[in-house]
């Protein structure tokens, strides 16, 4: 695998276990068939520009163009889960509805209907949605203002995050209490016209609905803030606020359950922390520097740059 750059070795793997779970779960899924068509050729596509970013790297475009790549396979597998998940187990709703009541003695999305604020939810609703730009503007401000080797280390980082947390969705498939405390709320989720605006793109654009655990949303913006700490402070500064926000959102706007929140946690320290040793093993062969940091000294640049 180290002979392939680690975006696509990630994304083939992933790909890899997704169609096989298809093929041993084929005689559950309606039209399998279907998902199948749809699943390798993004095999093929990945294994295409592996082979161009091998052959081609060099012209600016090219390599633009390879290193953007991940953003459509995580859209793209993301969608494509809602095919796969629903008929491998049921959902595990209760569990975590039973965790977050001995945790708390309440429903937290229940409890809170009574700060329930219009305005307030509009707000809430707009740090929600920054969940789709956070990661993006990241990469994008760390790729051109020539922070290549951070840029590599973070995307690889935040693909591997976004497929932990697909292995999550695919263990603990959970609609969140949305759906299952709704006759238990009696403030409705009624907002301005962002809120309603925000919950309806999410609804039109979620293709898999089985998605709660863990806290995607938290997750992938606590990896985003560490990196913003670690190399772009005024960034760090800007994400920290919004980052606090789109959590508390989460609960707030009744997407998940608070145990959603604790493992995107600790889902983003394991991200964090296998990342920093698996890509000083992928580019180096060995992981004695990734303790000590995640880039090394310009001298002997630890990563390739992007």
């Amino acid at each position: 695998m180290r002979r392939f750059h680690p975006l696509e070795s990630l994304t083939a793997t992933f790909l890899g276990i997704f169609i096989v779970l298809t093929i041993l779960f084929y005689y559950r899924i309606p039209e399998g068939w279907k998902l199948l068509a749809q699943l390798i050729p993004l095999v093929f596509l990945t294994l295409l520009i592996s082979e161009v970013r091998r052959r081609w790297e060099k012209i600016k475009v090219v390599r633009l163009i390879c290193n953007f790549s991940p953003i459509f396979f995580v859209i793209a597998i993301y969608e494509l889960l809602g095919g796969l998940i629903p008929y491998l187990r049921p959902d595990v709703d209760n569990l975590l509805i039973k965790v977050d009541l001995a945790l708390f003695g309440v429903h937290p999305t229940v409890w809170l209907e009574q700060y329930f604020v219009p305005w307030a939810a509009d707000i809430f609703a707009l740090a929600y949605a920054s969940y789709f730009f956070i990661p993006v503007s990241l990469i994008v401000i760390l790729y051109f203002w020539g922070k290549k080797e951070e840029f590599t280390l973070v995307i690889c980082t935040l693909v591997l995050g976004y497929y932990i947390s697909y292995i999550g969705y695919i263990i603990m498939p959970t609609i969140g209490p949305r759906f299952t405390l709704a006759s238990a709320q009696q403030v409705p989720l009624q907002g301005g016209v962002i809120l309603d605006s925000v919950v309806t793109i999410v609804n039109a654009l979620e293709g898999n609905k089985h998605d709660c655990f863990p806290s995607g949303h938290t997750q992938m913006t606590v990896i985003c803030l560490w990196f913003a700490l670690k190399y772009k402070r005024p960034l760090f500064l800007s994400y920290l606020p919004i980052t606090i926000a789109l959590i508390f959102s989460t609960v707030y706007l009744r997407y998940h359950y608070v145990i959603d929140i604790v493992a995107g946690f600790i889902c983003a320290a394991v991200t964090i922390l296998i990342g920093s040793w698996l890509w000083a093993w992928w580019f180096t062969g060995t992981t004695e520097k990734a303790g000590r940091s995640y880039i090394s000294s310009p001298q002997r640049p630890l990563y390739p740059s992007a």
